[in-house]
């Protein structure tokens, strides 16, 4: 789905995303570990170093169809504010989880308090 606001960086992933990018994310993330944490800045400069420039949205979204596709199994990708990695550790993917219901959550209440307001709108410009 392509978000209105984000167009230019929520388009589906390219057959270059898809069949280059993800695939060297995927050998890179496999030297990863919760103590080998790889952040977004670093993965987006090192494709970039090896001729790809990728944004860290664009990253981001890659990061988000490997987790789709399970593409890293038989481990499962993390991601916090501080890197990227792959874990086969059941605590970290279930504390990965618990961070995602928490942002939902969030995400969901904004969205609540928007259309609550928007709602408020309507009822002014009838009131004119």
């Amino acid at each position: 789905m392509t978000l209105t606001l984000f167009t230019n960086i929520t388009e589906q992933l390219t057959t270059l995303e898809k069949q280059t990018l993800v695939p060297m994310l995927l050998d890179t993330l496999r030297l990863s570990h919760s103590g080998n944490r790889m952040k977004g800045r670093w993965l987006t400069g090192w494709l970039r170093a090896c001729g790809h420039v990728v944004t860290e949205p664009r990253l981001r979204k890659m990061m988000n169809y490997i987790r789709v596709t399970n593409a890293a199994q038989p481990y499962v990708l993390i991601g916090a504010a501080n890197g990227y990695y792959l874990t086969a550790n059941v605590q970290e993917v279930e504390d990965q989880i618990q961070s995602l219901e928490g942002r939902i959550d969030a995400i969901e209440a904004a969205r609540d308090a928007i259309i609550s307001q928007c709602q408020n709108l309507k009822r002014k410009c009838e009131d004119l």
